[in-house]
């Protein structure tokens, strides 16, 4: 593994990158001044893993001369404005990340090498699902966070074997048309759209485990009834929910239900809660893994303390007879200072972030 970060190199052709050992496997080029993959071919020839975030790359051109072995390639915050001529990254790339270019659709995605399990488009211009039907079939995990995609229209053309879609912050209102989601989809963030109510959820893939709708503008459990019967986990965190009237609509199998930061005050109709509950409001970030979650607290102890506990909390114990096991974390009030000593660590060690993020 090398960094080679901040040291205002511009291009391929330096000769820092010609100086590389051949067995190099992880490359950093982060927050360099490199504008095309012109020259890519004096790269170390065994390399694995490119990080290239924040550079002025501004098309695939000549990305023909990468490592043929490369199975993972960084490209965030670049200035890549389309897909056309991917058809030249290796054809055994795994993972591409294209997040905060300036992608405006998926035209062109057929040319996207057709081995590729997880691709991030968050940040980008990306309004519809129109052409994505080009996109590789082996995809597992597509990320499109921060678009400004308004609906389901189009999402037929998504590839069939799609695991994981990542909808964060575009401007859907409803799930309507969402009955074109691959049917293989377990796992569905809408985390801050518009959607108003769950009509239309009885469209939703019948095979979803996973399902984030935190931070939208959902005011009840009315049409609830309609959610897939085998969905496991519901996170509505953050939106306008005041009572828990109607969660007997609820699906009978959730095991894992976050209505953080609603308006919920009174414990009134919790009794028709999913007997099968086994976490209820549980202090955690989005439902992620632990690594993402510590990520997603630091960004928002920077920006915003959000992280808060809701007053109801306190009365946890009259779900006893109901809930198999509570979870709460009494020692939230020790964030603030975790987070400060590690933001500190970052400052002192920014490779070391950089790598645990990437």
């Amino acid at each position: 593994m090398v960094f080679l970060n901040y040291r205002g190199i511009e291009s391929f052709n330096d000769i820092l990158i010609k100086e590389l050992p051949q067995d190099v496997e992880i490359l950093y080029l982060l927050n360099n001044n490199i504008r095309s993959f012109e020259h890519s071919e004096n790269l170390p020839r065994n390399l694995k893993k490119l990080i290239l975030g924040f550079n002025q790359i501004g098309s695939f051109e000549h990305s023909e001369n990468l490592p043929v072995g490369l199975k993972m390639l960084h490209l965030t915050d670049n200035q890549i404005g389309s897909f056309e001529h991917s058809e030249g990254l290796p054809v055994g790339l795994k993972i591409l990340h294209l997040d905060d270019n300036q992608i405006g659709s998926f035209k062109h995605s057929e040319e996207l090498p057709r081995n590729i399990k997880v691709i991030d488009l968050g940040g980008n211009k990306i309004s519809s699902f129109e052409h994505s039907e080009g996109l590789p079939k082996s995809l597992k995990d597509i990320y499109i966070g921060f678009n400004q995609i308004s609906s389901f229209k189009g999402c037929e053309g998504l590839p069939n074997n799609l695991e994981k879609l990542i909808l964060w912050c575009n401007k859907i209102s409803s799930f309507k048309g969402c009955e074109g989601l691959p049917n293989n989809l377990k796992i569905l963030d809408l985390y801050g759209n518009q959607i108003g109510s769950f009509e239309h959820s009885e469209e939703l893939p019948i095979g979803i485990e996973t399902l984030h709708i935190g931070h939208n503008e959902i005011n009840s459990f009315v049409h609830s009834e309609g959610l897939p019967k085998d969905l496991k986990e519901l996170h509505l965190f953050d939106n306008q929910i005041s009572s828990f009237k109607g969660c007997e609509n609820l699906p009978k199998n959730i095991k894992i239900l976050s209505l953080w930061k609603n308006q919920i005050s009174s414990l009134e109709h919790s009794g028709n809660l999913p007997r099968g509950l086994k976490e209820l409001d549980q202090n955690r970030t989005h439902g992620y893994t632990k690594e993402q979650t510590q990520f997603l607290r630091y960004v928002q102890f920077k920006f915003e303390n959000v992280l808060e506990t809701i007053k109801f909390l306190q009365h946890y114990q009259v779900f006893v007879p109901i809930l198999n096991e509570i979870k709460y974390n009494p020692h939230l009030e020790r964030t603030k200072s975790k987070l400060e000593e590690k933001d500190k660590q970052i400052k002192k060690d920014p490779e070391s972030f950089y790598k645990s993020i990437f």
